[in-house]
C-alpha cells in the first residue's frame, strides 16, 4: 500500500492552489513556478531562471550555461547535484542558485585574474602550489559570500557553502589537514552572523571529543591568523569604489596572510589529492565513482545541448547603438535594453471607466461591414434565390466590425517618481483599463513599461499571453530613449503606429524628448502623452516637451474625455496629412 504525502493548499472554494511535497522545501519554492517533469525541458527552464537571477549581480557575469554546452567565455555550471529528479526540488534549486551566486561574484570581482597576480607575487614552491590554490579559493569564497550576505542572495550562498563544506569534510583523511582547517574557517568567517568567527571553532560532537579531542591544538593558531583578515574582507574591501582597487586590496591582504599561514601548515597534507604529501593513496573508489558520475552527466548535457540552446530565449536586446544612430544628442544617450523579468499584476481594471473608454475608442475606429452569405436563416440575399429549390441557403447576415487599423502601443513610465504605492496603483488602474478598452478594437495592441535598473533604461512588455504583468517602479526617467526604443521595436512595415505614453513627469535622464518627437514624426508614428498625477511644475515641463500632444489626468473620471480629445486630434491631423 502506498500513501500520498503531498500537502495540498486550497482556497476558500476548495480548489487546490498549490502542492507542497514534504522534504523538498526551499527558498525557491516561493518564486519558481515554471517547471517541467521532462528532463531536457526542466534543464532549460531552470537555466533561464538562474540567468534572470544573475542579472542582480552584475552585467559582466556573462552568459551562463550547463557544463557540456559549447559557448566561449560562458560561466559553466555543473548540473550533477540536480540530476535525477524532475521537476528539480526547491532545495536543489537553492543549491544551484547558490553555486551560481558564488561563481558569478568571483567573475565580477576578477578572482581568476587575482589568483594569477598573487601567484606571480608570492611564487609558491612546487610542493606548496596545491595548498596555495586551496588557500586562495577559500579566501575568495569568504569574500564573495560576504558580498552575497548583503542581500537575499546570501541565503542561497549559504546553502551552497554548507553543501561544499559537508561534501569536502566527508572525504577527508585523518586530521590535521589544510582542507579541513580552511573549510571550518570558511563556515565561521562567511556566516551571515558577522560576529560568529570571533567565537572560534570547537568540535563538541561525541566523535570529536573522543576521537579527535586534540584537534583544536592544531587548528587554533592558524584559524586565529586567518581570522585577522575577516573584518577587512567583509567590510573594508567591499567599500572600495572600483574593482581594481578591491583587487589590489585583497592582493596585499592575501600575500601577507599566506606567508603567516604557511608557517603553521607547512608539513600538513592538503587533502587526499595532495600528491606531494600523500604520494601513496592508490586508487580511490569514491573519487573514481564521482568522476564517472560527472562524465555521465556531461554526456547527458552534450546530448541535450542543441535542444537546450534552441529552446533558450534570445538574450535581451540592446537598443543603445540604434538609438544613438537616430538622435543628434547621441553623447548623452542612456543605455537601453530589453527586459523579461516581470511579476504578475493585480487586476486594477475599473469596469465603469472601461465602458466609457470603450465608447471613446470605438468612435476612433473605422467601421466596415462584413457579410456572411449562403445561410439557412437571416436576411434574404436576392442574388442567391436560385438556390431556394435545392439547398435553401438563400439568406445572409450583415455584421459591422470596428478596427483601429493602426498598430497601437502603450508605454508606461515605471520610474522612481511612480514608486509611491498610491500613485502606482492609480497608474496601474489607468493603463490597465485603457489598454483593455483598446484591446477590444485592436487585438494586436501591445503594452510596455520602462524603468531604470543598474544604470540602464529597461523596456519590458507587461501584457503577455492574456495576462497583465508589472515591474517595480525604480530609477530615473529616460523618456526619449524609451519612446524611440519602443517605437523601433514595435514598428510594422506598411502600417502606422499609435504610441500612447503614460507618465507623471518630464525626462530627467538621457538625451531628452526632442529627438524622440522628431523620430516619431519622421516614421509615421503618432505619439500621444497622458500626464497622470502630475504636479504643477511637472505639467509645465511636459507642456514644454510635448506641446499639444499631452493631456493631464488629475481624476480618473477625466480620462475618457481627455483621451477622446487626443484621439480626435490625432485622427484629424492624420487625415490632413493624407490629403
Amino acid at each position: 500500500m502506498t500513501y500520498d504525502t503531498t500537502l495540498r493548499l486550497m482556497n476558500d472554494a476548495g480548489d487546490v492552489t498549490r502542492f507542497v511535497i514534504p522534504g523538498e522545501e526551499g527558498y525557491s519554492d516561493f518564486w519558481r513556478r515554471d517547471k517541467s517533469p521532462i528532463e531536457s525541458v526542466e534543464l532549460v527552464k531552470l537555466l533561464v531562471a538562474i540567468r534572470k537571477l544573475s542579472t542582480f549581480i552584475g552585467r559582466n557575469v556573462g552568459e551562463i550555461v550547463w557544463s557540456g554546452m559549447e559557448l566561449d567565455n560562458a560561466l559553466a555550471l555543473d548540473p550533477t547535484p540536480i540530476m535525477g529528479t524532475y521537476p528539480v526540488p526547491a532545495g536543489k534549486t537553492d543549491l544551484m542558485v547558490g553555486i551560481m551566486v558564488q561563481e558569478a561574484y568571483k567573475r565580477v570581482e576578477w578572482s581568476e585574474r587575482l589568483r594569477e597576480m598573487l601567484r606571480q607575487r608570492v611564487q609558491p614552491p612546487t610542493q606548496y602550489e596545491y595548498k596555495f590554490d586551496m588557500f586562495f579559493s577559500v579566501c575568495e569564497s569568504v569574500y564573495v559570500d560576504g558580498l552575497a550576505n548583503t542581500s537575499v542572495l546570501g541565503y542561497y550562498a549559504e546553502v551552497a557553502r554548507d553543501w561544499r563544506i559537508v561534501k569536502t569534510l566527508k572525504s577527508l583523511i585523518k586530521p590535521p589537514t589544510l582542507s579541513e582547517m580552511l573549510h571550518l574557517w570558511w563556515r565561521l568567517a562567511a556566516h551571515r552572523d558577522p560576529e560568529l568567527y570571533k567565537h572560534g571553532h570547537s568540535d563538541l560532537t561525541l566523535g570529536g571529543l573522543v576521537m579527535r579531542g586534540s584537534l583544536d591544538q592544531y587548528y587554533r593558531k592558524p584559524m586565529e591568523t586567518m581570522n585577522s583578515i575577516v573584518p577587512a574582507l567583509r567590510d573594508d574591501c567591499p567599500a572600495l569604489p572600483s574593482v581594481s582597487d578591491r583587487c589590489d586590496f585583497r592582493l596585499d591582504l592575501y600575500e601577507n596572510l599566506w606567508r603567516e599561514v604557511l608557517g603553521h601548515i607547512r608539513f600538513w597534507p592538503g587533502d587526499r589529492s595532495d600528491r606531494f604529501m600523500m604520494p601513496d593513496m592508490g586508487d580511490d573508489d569514491e573519487l573514481a565513482q564521482e568522476e564517472a558520475e560527472q562524465a555521465a552527466v556531461k554526456a547527458t548535457i552534450v546530448n541535450y545541448a542543441n535542444l537546450i540552446e534552441a529552446a533558450l530565449p534570445q538574450k535581451n536586446r540592446d537598443f543603445t547603438d540604434q538609438i544613438k544612430g537616430n538622435v543628434a544628442n547621441f553623447e548623452n544617450v542612456a543605455r537601453v535594453e530589453g527586459n523579461d523579468i516581470v511579476m504578475l499584476a493585480r487586476n486594477r481594471v475599473d469596469r465603469q471607466l472601461l465602458h466609457k473608454l470603450e465608447q471613446v475608442v470605438r468612435n476612433a475606429t473605422d467601421r466596415r461591414s462584413v457579410f456572411n452569405r449562403g445561410l439557412s436563416s437571416g436576411k434574404i440575399h436576392s442574388r442567391r434565390l436560385y438556390r431556394a429549390h435545392t439547398t435553401g441557403a438563400v439568406f445572409q447576415q450583415k455584421k459591422h466590425e470596428f478596427d483601429m487599423r493602426k498598430n497601437v502601443v502603450l508605454l508606461v513610465d515605471a520610474t522612481g517618481s511612480m514608486a509611491d504605492p498610491t500613485q502606482w496603483d492609480q497608474a496601474e488602474m489607468i493603463y490597465q483599463t485603457l489598454f483593455t478598452a483598446i484591446l477590444e478594437y485592436a487585438p494586436n495592441a501591445r503594452l510596455f513599461a520602462y524603468n531604470e535598473v543598474r544604470n540602464a533604461c529597461r523596456i519590458t512588455e507587461i501584457y503577455r499571453g492574456g495576462r497583465m504583468l508589472t515591474v517595480l517602479p525604480h530609477g530615473r526617467t529616460a523618456s526619449g530613449e524609451a519612446i524611440i526604443a519602443t517605437a523601433m521595436n514595435t514598428r510594422i512595415p506598411g502600417k502606422k503606429t499609435l504610441l500612447v505614453h503614460i507618465t507623471d513627469g518630464a525626462s530627467n535622464w538621457g538625451c531628452g524628448v526632442a529627438d524622440a518627437l522628431k523620430y516619431c514624426k519622421g516614421n509615421s508614428i503618432s505619439l500621444l502623452t497622458l500626464g497622470v498625477s502630475c504636479s504643477l511644475s511637472a505639467k509645465q515641463s511636459l507642456r514644454d516637451e510635448y506641446g499639444s500632444l499631452v493631456k493631464f489626468v488629475d481624476k480618473s473620471e477625466q480620462l475618457p474625455k481627455l483621451f477622446g480629445e487626443l484621439i480626435v486630434s490625432e485622427m484629424r491631423e492624420s487625415r490632413t496629412s493624407q490629403q
